[in-house]
């Protein structure tokens, strides 16, 4: 695949790009059997996308758009503006069905955000939140018992296309081209995530947008390099194995890496980010040539010791516990979780920086995978169609930007019981970090800002870690696009493809195991996907 292929321009990415996450991928359908519909051509998304006007109320300290990247803000504004002058609730309960990537936030009852959470909305809002890694299954689960809330991020499903005409509310008339401004925090959302929420020509959920921020990156924890007079500044594997040994110290019960850098890796060798053109034909990333070698690599740091032992037994929250204490100094996850880092650091001199992937053999720079613009899509059950603007206006709440009051609050609640000023900057305390979790950046959110207040000097470092790493980064050019085969069998064959990877790099498996493996993911499903794909692709424009 040429790098043009891979960094796609602007007119392709509206075309076909979106989430390919959690909430499942969107943009294309045919009624369930897999190629692009009728009403998914670029010309009827052109025609129904949202009217794009961008907040302008504040000036970041940093630009990043010339660079794909967030804005970055060193300071909060000392008077943030009050964006929703009327609460958007109606007085009746909002229910919402989601998942979180953190801790079950405390009930109701004792939970002092929620509590004002809801006076601020002027409805209760009532949370269902599952475990991001259980919420396809969950939601099956309460689509069949027809037990979705009012709103509901959309979860992989088969015949999702189907299934949003029969249980959401169809969004074209409130939100497609100007008819959007009624929701000014709405129309702040970029663009391109909005073709995760259409399907056969309508609009039937509200993106929740991220972009490059949900790029996976090595994360590195930079005070302990630094005190063992180590270089982050890796320029071949060789080097990265050599940066390994050296921080991997069992007597101190540290090892190297949290968890397998199977994707970094892979980044060394020039591995597309899930797919690759070949003229009108797509190739999965399963078949590129690298793989034999990315496994080599990867079985040395597990046969040495460099990856830490529970790697594969661990949940989500056990690789940033060990990062987070210096148990295991390199950690590769989203660009997204650098905040959380910062807030659960147990040492105040612990330092965040990221390793950028090297070509394998030093000949110059890897490429990380471009993020998805969008995680997720919010859809709104039928049952509550009489109360569709209520529920939109609540969106629009959760949307409102940097700089206002409503952000404040949302991301850092009361001032005094959820956070406290440092330099003028809130920063979260115990209660507030415990409090404030409740899925709401999982049911919409405005575009991703970065804001570090925990430690100085903190925004900078990621932005301009974000713009060494995120103008070279390499795109999925089936992004967004729908592939029903891919909605039913994706989760069983990638699970199956999964596992033959982990145990490759555990040695419980030879090298030689991954052909036959992809040979059967290919006819299992593999192949059917990349053609229906392929086609959503073409109709995409």
């Amino acid at each position: 695949m040429s790098v043009y292929d891979a960094r796609l321009g602007r007119r392709a990415v509206l075309a076909g790009a979106a989430a390919l996450g959690l909430a499942g991928t969107a943009a294309c359908s045919n009624d369930g059997r897999g190629a692009s519909g009728a009403g998914n051509d670029a010309a009827t998304q052109t025609k129904i996308r949202p009217t794009y006007e961008r907040y302008t109320g504040v000036k970041p300290d940093l630009a990043g758009a010339e660079y794909n990247i967030p804005d970055a803000f060193n300071k909060y504004p000392a008077n943030p503006v009050q964006a929703i002058t009327e609460a958007p609730g109606d007085g009746k309960p909002i229910t919402v069905t989601t998942y979180t990537n953190t801790p079950i936030p405390p009930k109701l009852e004792q939970n002092t955000f929620w509590q004002e959470f809801n006076k601020r909305v002027g409805s209760p809002v009532q949370v269902n939140l599952t475990p991001s890694v259980d919420y396809d299954k969950k939601f099956a689960t309460v689509v069949a018992g027809d037990q979705l809330g009012d709103l509901f991020v959309v979860g992989g499903i088969p015949q999702k296309p189907q299934m949003l005409a029969a249980k959401a509310v169809d969004l074209t008339p409130h939100l497609s081209g100007d008819n959007i401004k009624k929701y000014p925090y709405l129309a702040n959302l970029p663009e391109v995530a909005w073709n995760s929420g259409m399907f056969d020509g309508k609009i039937y959920g509200v993106p929740i947008p991220r972009g490059a921020i949900s790029s996976q990156v090595m994360y590195s924890r930079g005070d302990i390099l630094k005190a063992q007079g180590l270089n982050p500044e890796v320029k071949s594997a060789d080097e990265f194995l050599e940066l390994c040994k050296g921080l991997t110290n069992k007597k101190l019960n540290r090892f190297a890496l949290a968890t397998a850098p199977t994707q970094f890796v892979r980044n060394m060798f020039g591995i597309p980010n899930n797919w690759s053109k070949d003229g009108d034909k797509l190739v999965s990333n399963l078949e590129h040539d690298g793989h034999e070698e990315v496994f080599a690599i990867l079985q040395k740091l597990w046969k040495s010791g460099y990856i830490h032992p529970d790697a594969y037994a661990g949940q989500n929250l056990d690789m940033k516990t060990r990062f987070a204490n210096g148990s295991s100094p390199l950690v590769q996850d989203t660009l997204s979780g650098w905040p959380t880092y910062l807030q659960t650091f147990t040492d105040d001199n612990a330092e965040i920086a990221i390793i950028a992937p090297p070509k394998h053999d030093g000949s110059g720079a890897g490429n990380v995978w471009l993020g998805s613009p969008a995680i997720g899509v919010t859809a709104i059950s039928k049952k509550a169609e009489a109360r569709v603007d209520t529920l939109l206006g609540y969106l629009n709440f959760l949307a409102t930007p940097f700089g206002t009051q409503e952000y404040l609050f949302r991301k850092f609640g009361l001032p005094g019981v959820h956070h406290k000023l440092v330099d003028g900057n809130p920063v979260l305390n115990a209660k507030g970090f415990s409090e404030v979790q409740l899925g709401l950046m999982y049911q919409a959110d405005g575009p991703w800002t970065i804001f570090l207040p925990e430690k100085a000097g903190s925004a900078e470092n990621q932005f301009n870690a974000m713009k060494t790493v995120i103008p070279t980064a390499l795109a999925d050019p089936a992004a967004g696009l729908y592939s029903e085969t891919s909605n039913r069998k994706s989760k069983q064959i990638g699970d199956a493809i999964n596992q033959v990877t982990d145990d490759i790099v555990q040695g419980r498996k030879p090298v030689s195991a991954w052909a036959p493996a992809v040979k059967k993911w290919k006819s299992d499903g593999g192949d059917k996907i990349a053609d229906e794909l392929a086609q959503a692709l073409k109709a995409a424009g």
